[in-house]
């Protein structure tokens, strides 16, 4: 450990080097190494950087461009390039096209129906329901050949980058799409049985007709008080889910979100039990294949538009959506009938996209998400990124309102609940316990005009996530009490 003085000095050479021009930006560099100081972190595992965008003037740095696994944070940069490479406006439409129709007065009969994916990363349980409807109220009553699926909007990998470190059957861990429902998951409800001994109900939701689920879990006692072992897993082409432990008498029913093992197939799947409820006659099998280009041509029978863009943004930083992001990231270098997105497409396209906006640098960026250990950025890298999107008055609102906001929603609810700033930061999280990471960046925004952009990266500090966490929001809290002086 530096001694104090060296510590400091070092602080403020380093406020030098950034260009620091406000009269207390000394006073903000020292209050935030004596923090450091005070909680016994090792500067090497941090990297901050702080900005006053309203006044252009950088005012705290610590290994300001050394590069960290930024984990979520990618997130931030993700959202940025989506606003401005797809437009504000832009829609993820899944098309449906036929090869023969018949009109009958009881409705139409199709032979085979095609359904081309575009990479809607927000195609839930419930919208797949809707989707079911518009097609039942397009006429659609019976389907005589296949149900072929098309998810050519992107490459055949289906898992990116970082994403093969963590083999587990958890949410975050989803398989990537051009057709995919439900974020690729499956939420597994179990409740306990009506008497002690009898097994537990588990239910699926969406419904699937090719999933398997083994269950030994049984109903005990309210006293023994269990939550049974849930995952899944692949097997011989579908998804088994098992089921194993004990729930006691008296405990409430509960959801586990966990990953699907099919991902074309999956979409095939839930689409079966919706159509025999609605009615729609279905004789053929589900097959995988391209929209034949006789057929392409052909105005879509059908195209069922995504929610906005903003929506799936929002949905990408306030939970946090692994799938989102990668949903997003491939789409960025694909292009319907010419190019499929992939990963090392996109980050191509976001290294130009980098360079073209001329900010500081250079990152490493691999997947859209910050999973596993392969993304790198520095703290000025991301404030750079903050700086831009701030001056973009198309898209800001959008992005800012997507942010979580401290103590009220997102991965920020628990966060700030006490502090003094409860509000005023709207923030991305990073997270990856494998990795020791702990990550925040975003904006404080406090009344007036005056505005700061922030990273604070933790890699590694050998602190637990809270004391990491605390400490993110001392050195906030104190980068405000100084400037407000």
């Amino acid at each position: 450990m530096k001694p104090l003085f060296v510590f400091i000095c070092s602080f403020l050479s380093a406020t030098a080097v950034y260009g620091a021009e406000k009269k207390n930006d000394a006073s903000v560099q020292n209050a935030v190494g004596k923090i450091i100081m005070a909680r016994n972190y090792q500067t090497a595992s941090l990297g901050i950087c702080i900005r006053d965008i309203s006044r252009d003037s950088t005012i705290a740095v610590c290994n300001a461009d050394s590069m960290f696994n930024p984990a979520s944070v990618t997130k931030l940069l993700t959202a940025a390039v989506a606003f401005d490479h797809l437009g504000l406006g832009y829609l993820f439409t899944t098309r449906i096209f036929t090869d023969s129709v018949l009109q009958h007065d009881s409705g139409i009969t199709v032979r085979n129906l095609y359904i081309q994916g575009g990479g809607d990363p927000g195609f839930t349980a419930e919208r797949l329901w809707l989707f079911v409807e518009h097609l039942y109220h397009c006429g659609i009553r019976k389907i005589t050949g296949d149900l072929v699926l098309d998810d050519f909007f992107f490459d055949s990998v289906a898992v990116g980058p970082g994403f093969d470190e963590d083999t587990t059957c958890k949410a975050y861990q989803s398989l990537i799409c051009a057709l995919s429902m439900n974020f690729n998951t499956v939420a597994v409800h179990c409740r306990p049985g009506p008497r002690v001994e009898l097994p537990i109900a588990v239910d699926l939701f969406p419904e699937m007709s090719g999933l398997k689920v083994a269950s030994l879990a049984i109903t005990v006692p309210l006293s023994r008080k269990n939550e049974p072992e849930i995952g899944t897993s692949f097997d011989s082409g579908t998804t088994l889910v098992t089921v194993k432990g004990a729930m006691g008498i008296n405990e409430p029913g509960n959801y586990s979100f966990l990953k699907l093992w099919q991902t074309w197939e999956a979409f095939g799947d839930a689409l079966l039990p919706l159509f025999a409820r609605r009615g729609i006659v279905f004789q053929g099998k589900i097959t995988h294949g391209k929209v034949p280009s006789t057929i392409a041509t052909r105005t879509p029978f059908y195209e069922f538009p995504s929610e906005p863009l903003s929506e799936s943004v929002n949905r990408m930083f306030k939970y946090s959506s692994n799938f989102t992001a990668e949903m997003l990231f491939k789409t960025l270098s694909a292009r319907r009938d010419t190019v499929q997105g992939s990963w090392n497409r996109s980050t191509s396209l976001v290294n130009t996209w980098w360079k073209e906006h001329g900010l500081t640098g250079m990152p490493v960026i691999k997947n859209g998400s910050g999973m596993g250990n392969t993304n790198r950025v520095s703290p000025a890298h991301i404030v750079a990124l903050l700086s831009y999107v701030w001056n973009q008055k198309t898209f800001l609102p959008d992005y800012l309102a997507a942010l979580s906001t401290a103590g009220i929603d997102g991965t920020l609810k628990l966060r700030f609940v006490k502090s003094k700033l409860k509000g005023m930061v709207r923030a991305k999280t990073g997270t990856l316990n494998m990795y020791g990471v702990n990550s925040l960046a975003g904006y404080l925004l406090l009344p007036g005009s005056t505005t700061y952009a922030f990273a604070i990266f933790c890699n590694k500090t050998g602190h637990t996530q809270y004391e990491d966490w605390m400490m993110q929001e001392q050195i906030l809290e104190k980068t405000v009490s100084v400037e407000t002086k």
